[in-house]
């Protein structure tokens, strides 16, 4: 994932969290400017940067790096439907796909 992909999705992860870059910045103790100057790749994003925005908008950083971020809750709660199966039915569902 290149730079601008990440800062794309950081944004992404703002508006989900219904903060605007103002709000933001604040409730990361920096000046009201910062999240925009960090959006518009004017400031490094660093990983200690990174996790303290996705932790403040209550976003999973698995979710963040996920390839398709709006299928992430589907494909998750799929993923453990079919964990819970039985392995026969897991079979089943392995066949009826393949077909």
């Amino acid at each position: 994932m290149e730079i601008k992909d990440v800062l794309h999705r950081l944004v992404y992860v703002r508006n989900k969290a219904n903060l605007s870059a103002r709000e933001l910045s604040l409730r990361m103790g920096k000046s009201s400017q910062y999240v925009s100057k960090l959006e518009s790749g004017n400031i490094v994003l660093t990983v200690e940067k990174l996790i303290d925005i996705l932790n403040i908008c209550n976003f999973p950083i698995e979710r963040f790096f996920y390839e398709n971020i709006d299928a992430y809750e589907n494909d998750k709660t799929l993923l453990n439907l079919i964990k819970s199966l039985p392995e026969n039915k897991k079979k089943n569902i392995i066949e009826f796909i393949d077909k």
